[in-house]
């Protein structure tokens, strides 16, 4: 017996299932000769959103099948708190078996919405493409596919400094420093460590350091952090950085700047050094830490004192420690609001007794208002550039006296200045002492031929 070859037997089998794949790809239809395209959302990010926040999320779309994707559309809802900005809907020409394209829509949380997770329906519709037997091109539309976007809300901290008083601070002076630090979140915070920094180190806390703990904050509260500081007293003015940081858990919930301005206005002192015949001089100081620039003295307008000329004088710049000298025509008027004049006197005869009252009240009013301080005011630039007045009030003098009563009160003055003069005093007393000697010598004389007279001739023979 002839064996056969077991090459043959193998051959055949080989033969034999060629056969049959050709018989099954025979009685199955073309389109199932491949996957069918399928078009899925394969990643988005981020996903974690805080509420009033608006976001672009990037969207990772995939043909999972082997065939062709063309003319996909997709159609982004809105949910309870999260809604899609512009366009909700976005489109791809096409996108080959297997292949991933970016996308990218902008969503908005609502402010307030609470924490959880959120989903945003999307429908897409696309047409199928591929060859079929003979190269003829088939396009297929594909029943609509229906998906979500999850993404998670967390409340996160949303912390603000709302407020920094005062927002300017003297050189060289104590001031309280004040930080408003609000939770505009839907809940409370716990554990909160503020500080502030000034990296020059012209503006430091006394009595503390800059770092304060505050233990919680409702929603929507605000706490007040205070600081006692000072700023150089050598320093230049001008706008200074603050760092602020609040941190929670060794995290940094807020880091953040704000300006505060070191300089701005000043401060004055005014006397008067000299006042005679109407000139008024007035001593005019920068008492404050800060340089004063374009300084103008002016002399209001007021009831007990007049100027006669100019109101105002300019002075310049006037640094820290500075002073200066101004001067000005001043009287006081010589109304008196004490008592009425005849003419008055005749005219209230025919007032009533409430006109007079009233009368009395008024003249009493004016007189108890009349006051012997001068009104002085001082415009000038502050380090900032802003113009501010300064109003001081000196005492002076209030002179209300007729000119008679002044000449006789001068006339009197000089009297008594002339009597208490030694050489005065010694001339007057010589000449009475002449005038005495003289009068003491003619009234001998007039006693001596007095006794002459009396002598009689019958006497004088005698004698003889």
């Amino acid at each position: 017996m002839r064996k056969r070859p077991l090459c043959d037997s193998s051959m055949r089998k080989v033969i034999a299932l060629c056969g049959v794949v050709a018989l099954l790809i025979c009685i199955v239809p073309p389109s199932s000769a491949g996957i069918n395209a399928n078009i899925v959302i394969a990643h988005v990010k981020p996903t974690e959103l805080v509420p009033g926040e608006t976001k672009a999320l990037t969207l990772t779309i995939q043909n999972a099948g082997s065939y062709d994707a063309m003319r996909i559309t997709l159609n982004f809802q809105e949910s309870q708190y999260i809604s899609v900005i512009g366009s909700s809907s976005v489109s791809i020409a096409s996108l080959g078996g297997w292949s991933t394209k970016d996308i990218t829509i902008t969503v908005h949380v609502a402010k307030g919405a609470p924490s959880g997770t959120y989903a945003i329906p999307v429908t897409c519709t696309f047409d199928q493409y591929y060859y079929a037997e003979g190269s003829q091109a088939v396009t297929e539309t594909m029943s609509p596919a229906s998906y979500s976007i999850n993404l998670e809300v967390a409340q996160g901290a949303i912390i603000v400094i709302s407020d920094i008083t005062p927002s300017e601070l003297e050189p060289g002076e104590r001031t309280d420093l004040k930080f408003t630090i609000t939770n505009i979140g839907n809940y409370p915070l716990d554990d909160l460590v503020f500080s502030w920094n000034e990296a020059k180190g012209v503006i430091l806390p006394v009595n503390s350091d800059n770092t304060k703990y505050i233990d919680h904050i409702d929603a929507g509260a605000s706490i007040v952090v205070g600081y006692t500081v000072v700023a150089d007293v050598n320093t230049d003015a001008g706008l200074y950085q603050l760092d602020l940081t609040v941190e929670s858990g060794g995290s940094r919930l807020i880091n953040t700047t704000a300006g505060i301005v070191i300089g701005g206005g000043t401060d004055f002192d005014v006397a008067v050094i000299e006042s005679s015949s109407g000139q008024v001089s007035l001593s005019v100081a920068n008492t404050g830490n800060n340089p004063a620039y374009s300084v103008t003295v002016r002399i209001p307008e007021q009831r007990q004192f007049r100027v006669q000329g100019s109101t105002a004088s300019v002075v310049g710049n006037l640094d820290k420690g500075d002073y200066t000298i101004v001067s000005f025509q001043i009287t006081s008027p010589n109304a008196s609001f004490g008592g009425p004049s005849t003419a008055n006197l005749s005219q209230q005869g025919q007032l009533s007794d409430e006109e007079r009252q009233r009368l009395r009240a008024e003249f009493s009013q004016r007189n108890a208002s009349q006051s012997n301080n001068l009104q002085v005011a001082i415009d000038y630039t502050d380090t900032t550039g802003v113009r501010r007045t300064v109003e001081k009030t000196v005492p002076m003098q209030l002179q209300t006296m007729s000119s008679q009563a002044l000449g006789a009160g001068r006339r009197s003055s000089a009297q008594q200045s002339i009597w208490k003069n030694p050489l005065v005093i010694g001339a007057v007393v010589f000449a009475v002492l002449i005038l005495g000697g003289v009068l003491y010598s003619r009234r001998r004389r007039r006693r001596r031929r007095s006794v002459n007279a009396l002598v009689t001739p019958s006497s004088r023979k005698e004698n003889e």
